[in-house]
């Protein structure tokens, strides 16, 4: 079904992101453990998972649109969407995910009785009354705030660390770019589009890494039509301090964010 296919992908596509701008696998909080008990789950970015991220970014920004514009029939989108889902797994299960996967889960588990994510269908009454409850696709409860989370995982000037800084803005704008060309190349192939096609110079992207990507995000958002902003969800300003105090506990990615 298109609204799984569109979700699943742009799941895929936040871990290639969030696993290869992870902090850095020797920078990680709580260094090396005491004993292999003590081991995380997540090891941070690091050389062998950055291949298998770049590999499902890359994929992901060739073939999300395409399977999303005909997820039964485009058999090369969907083939070249399994492969970077799992690459993706490949980089993510060993580098981790950060922020947004960390607050998906309460934007997923607090969902409120009236949303239901299109395409999904309506779960059957309980027979004591209840009529069903709401439902926010995994791979949406994760997108919805990634543009406001690189904002500020790719903001210039906010790691004290210089090298950590530097190390941070780089994939942000090796992420961005490789969006961005990804984009113009499907502008440039599509005759009917009567919208220009916007091409950012590298020197802008380095100057606000985390807007860029963030910018790029939002564009695949409009692309694939996937709702824009918690609020869209039936989230409203009061509900804040509980998505916030359910997005705390989840160290095991949180930590991670750079």
């Amino acid at each position: 079904p298109g609204s799984v296919a569109r979700y699943s992908g742009i799941d895929v596509l936040c871990h290639a992101l969030e696993s290869y701008t992870a902090v850095p696998h020797a920078l990680r909080p709580g260094m090396r453990p005491t004993s292999p008990a003590m081991r995380p789950a997540y090891q941070g970015s690091n050389p062998v998972s950055d291949v298998w991220s770049l590999h499902a970014l890359r994929e992901c920004a060739r073939y999300l649109p395409r399977m999303a514009a005909d997820p039964g029939g485009d058999e090369k989108a969907r083939s070249g969407m399994c492969l970077a889902a799992s690459s993706a797994g490949m980089g993510f299960g060993n580098a981790g995910v950060h922020l947004c996967h960390g607050m998906s889960y309460a934007v997923a588990s607090q969902v409120k009785g009236g949303y239901r994510t299109e395409g999904y269908p309506a779960m059957p009454p309980s027979g004591d009354g209840d009529d069903g409850h709401g439902l926010v696709a995994h791979g949406l409860s994760v997108v919805v705030n990634a543009p406001s989370v690189f904002r500020f995982t790719g903001a210039p000037g906010t790691i004290d660390d210089a090298a950590a800084q530097q190390y941070s803005n780089d994939r942000h704008v090796e992420c961005s770019m490789i969006l961005a060309n990804e984009r113009i190349a499907r502008g440039s192939s599509d005759r009917s589009s009567s919208s220009a096609v916007i091409v950012p110079s590298e020197r802008a992207v380095r100057d606000q890494p985390g807007e860029a990507l963030a910018e790029e995000i939002l564009e695949m958002m409009h692309l694939l039509n996937i709702p824009v902003g918690i609020r869209s969800l039936g989230y409203d300003e009061s509900d804040i301090d509980d998505l916030a105090r359910g997005t705390l506990p989840q160290h095991r990615v949180t930590k991670l964010s750079p």
